[in-house]
């Protein structure tokens, strides 16, 4: 092991929940000193939200090949500037100008007669696809999270929508509630940080 090796700060967040993980690797980063953050944990999906947070934080970040189920991400900080709101995967904003972001907790619109609602959402959903200016992200969660699953009558609106640019992620806590999470055919699974990091970031913020 390399002096640089030795001087890294080790985390490890096995067994940790949402928001843990991430909330854990923010702290190490902020008292490392310029020195490396390793992060050790037993989850793909926190590995993948590490990684996503320190990206937006401007860091490097490499990450290792899983061994015996345990995943390590190194990040070292860049001083770059960190952007809560990422770029969509067009790799730009939707529309330059004040950031909107839709927090969507529900697969209907509105409250009263459930097929209306269902109906509703799938309206809003895909005319959004149709406007000229569109939200810089949608964030879903609680019943939210059925939107993006298989079978779902929004999938391509949302297909759509990711096209444009805009930003899709979709709450991990509430799919492992619903036992749902292989099932998710659009966006980005997401963690509880990284989703109020986004709706405090927003100009604007839009609750469904």
């Amino acid at each position: 092991m390399s002096h640089e090796d030795r001087q890294a700060v080790s985390v490890d967040v096995r067994g940790l929940v949402c928001p843990e993980p991430v909330v854990r690797t923010r702290k190490a980063l902020a008292t490392a000193g310029g020195r490396a953050v390793r992060v050790v944990t037993d989850s793909p999906e926190a590995r993948d939200n590490i990684i996503r947070f320190a990206e937006r934080s401007g860091c490097s970040v490499t990450s290792a090949a899983p061994e015996a189920g345990v995943y390590v991400v190194e990040i070292r900080s860049t001083g770059a500037g960190h952007d809560p709101i990422p770029s969509g995967e067009s790799g730009s904003c939707p529309k330059p100008g004040p950031r909107t972001v839709v927090f969507i907790s529900s697969d209907e619109m509105g409250r009263g007669e459930e097929k209306l609602g269902r109906l509703l959402m799938t309206l809003f959903l895909r005319t959004l696809t149709e406007l000229p200016v569109r939200p810089s992200a949608l964030l879903l969660a609680n019943g939210g999270v059925k939107l993006a699953l298989e079978g779902s009558e929004q999938l391509a609106s949302l297909a759509t929508l990711e096209q444009q640019g805009v930003v899709i992620r979709v709450c991990g806590t509430c799919l492992d509630f619903f036992g749902v999470k292989d099932r998710v055919r659009a966006g980005t699974v997401s963690n509880m940080y990284e989703l109020a990091e986004m709706l405090l970031a927003g100009d604007k913020v839009m609750v469904l």
